[in-house]
């Protein structure tokens, strides 16, 4: 069984680490998610804390930790095995939107030699950063030029201009076939499909960190553009497609869109999962609800029925109480009226009966002080 050696740079592990959950690109690296983070950890890639990828699933707002910096950069070498290399990359989401794009013969696959009928984001985006100059750009990069802002972010030397407008425009042309929206704004190019879901895309060139020292010996590294162009695309991670020494960015056009396409296959289907939970949660919520409601109306009703007898047990008293002073003899007119009062009163507290009674209407018969009322209501 033979054995795949993957070299990346601590930064391409790092933006890795960062686009997508452990436990699904140590699966790619037939890693345990746990081999994956000794990795990180060997050679200090920061990696999401827990809970980052729930909050990302909910739109919640995330920091990501910075790359620390380092005097030397090491290569980083994971060996994989071919055949379980093959079996990770079998993504049946990933499968059909390929053949989606290789099929799709309305797609243009392949980067032109010059400028052909240009998109006119990228005519406007050419005629800005034409008139930059290298001593004018105020770009991290040595040696390079970048975009104003409301353009696409570029950041290229200016022998990779050309190249960088060849490679937008195909990728703008091939967007609009998808049926994407194109989204300029101040910070740069964003691409929406389905719900909403975005992504930005620029495209920087790649360098080298170089030990510098200034006329007046201080020692200094600088970032300097090494010529070779790379893609990214960000969404909540950031994932990048460059030159390497067996193919340009012109040759990846086809896996650009492949890669963006699944992503957005994803979010949406994801998103579509959420809707559908959220759709249990809330039906189960409201089964949930009436249960409570059904138990609610029946201690009530049993409340009720409770307060009724013991009503019925001290109205039965009151009731013996007045017939007893009824049946005396030689009553005073005084007690005459007092019976008759207390007549009245006994039909108001009477549960089988339950007249109204125009003085004690804000009176609680169960516990026969007044009921509370809210406001400017006041009893004198």
């Amino acid at each position: 069984m033979s054995i795949k050696t993957i070299m990346l740079t601590r930064q391409e592990l790092y933006e890795q680490v960062w686009s997508k959950p452990m436990v699904t690109l140590a699966k790619e690296y037939s890693l345990s998610d746990n081999g994956l983070r000794k990795i990180c950890k060997k050679y200090d890639v920061p990696i999401p804390p827990m809970g980052h990828w729930q909050k990302i699933q909910f739109n919640k707002k995330t920091t990501r930790i910075p790359l620390p910096k380092k005097e030397k950069e090491e290569e980083i070498k994971i060996n994989v095995q071919d055949s379980k290399l093959i079996a990770n990359t079998d993504n049946p989401l990933k499968n059909a939107v390929a053949e989606k794009i290789k099929n799709n013969s309305s797609l243009i696959l392949k980067v032109a030699d010059r400028l052909s009928k240009p998109d006119d984001i990228i005519v406007k985006t050419q005629e800005n950063i034409e008139k930059k100059k290298v001593s004018e750009s105020y770009s991290p990069l040595k040696g390079t030029v970048q975009t104003d802002r409301g353009f696409p972010s570029i950041i290229v030397s200016p022998k990779n201009i050309s190249r960088s407008l060849r490679i937008l425009d195909n990728l703008i042309k091939n967007f609009r076939l998808l049926g994407y929206r194109i989204d300029l704004r101040d910070e740069g190019l964003n691409i929406i499909a389905y719900d909403d879901d975005k992504m930005s895309i620029y495209i920087r060139e790649k360098s080298n960190a170089v030990d510098t020292t200034s006329d007046y010996g201080w020692k200094s590294r600088d970032l300097v553009a090494n010529g070779k162009l790379s893609v990214k695309v960000h969404r909540f991670g950031t994932f990048e497609f460059a030159d390497t020494n067996k193919s340009l960015v012109e040759d990846q056009i086809e896996k650009i869109l492949i890669k963006i396409e699944s992503e957005f296959q994803e979010m949406h289907y994801r998103r579509k999962q959420r809707e559908i939970e959220q759709q249990k949660y809330e039906e189960l919520k409201k089964i949930e609800e009436a249960k409570q409601q059904l138990k609610a109306d029946e201690l009530n009703k049993f409340i009720e029925f409770y307060n009724d007898a013991h009503r019925w047990k001290k109205f039965t008293i009151l009731k013996e109480y007045h017939t007893f002073l009824e049946s005396q003899e030689n009553k005073t007119a005084e007690l005459q009226e007092w019976l008759s009062w207390a007549k009245s009163k006994l039909d108001w507290y009477n549960p089988m009966v339950d007249i109204e009674d125009e003085l004690l209407s804000d009176v609680d018969k169960d516990s026969l002080t007044f009921k509370k009322k809210s406001g400017n209501n006041f009893y004198f």
